[in-house]
């Protein structure tokens, strides 16, 4: 079973897989790119609470500079800080049941919270928030080129060079 598409430019760099000119193309033109936010302005979305509107700025500068937000995540970005908000909420109430000892009202109040929780999970991991989801979206750096101090690559070089000149 093959795993998740991976962008042209990761597949080259890793090299376990040898593209053509044209494969490489094609597959650099199927790919759907966000363009990143046209204004400096981030602007949060309508139906987020005014008290979650200077988080919402933070994180999405936060991810405007490593370039994985986009003008059409902002929604993904808000529906996410909702639902940290509510798993906040039900975690105090948690605690309260706890501390009162309302064992009875504890039980819907942790399938309520795992719910709000598996929520905030998923929309962070959508976002490159948890450490795990950032792992993916690493692209690693092309190899360096070992041979650049070995006389003899250096000698082939020059040799080509010259050829190509002739």
């Amino acid at each position: 079973m093959p795993g998740p598409r991976q962008p042209t430019d990761l597949v080259v760099l890793n090299g376990r897989k040898h593209l053509t000119k044209a494969e490489t193309e094609a597959r650099r033109a199927a790919e759907v790119k966000a363009p990143p936010p046209k204004s400096k302005r981030i602007k949060p979305p309508a139906y987020l609470p005014e008290s979650l509107h200077k988080k919402f700025r933070t994180l999405a500068k936060q991810l405007i500079e490593i370039g994985i937000l986009a003008e059409i995540d902002y929604d993904c970005l808000a529906r996410y800080l909702l639902a940290e908000q509510a798993y906040l909420a039900v975690t105090e109430q948690v605690n309260r049941a706890i501390a009162g000892g309302a064992i009875t009202l504890l039980d819907d109040l942790s399938k309520t919270q795992t719910r709000y929780f598996n929520q905030c999970d998923r929309a962070a991991a959508a976002l490159g928030l948890t450490i795990s989801s950032r792992c993916r979206l690493v692209v690693p750096k092309p190899p360096e080129d070992e041979t650049r101090d070995d006389p003899m690559a250096k000698m082939l070089r020059e040799r080509a060079e010259r050829r190509r000149n002739a």
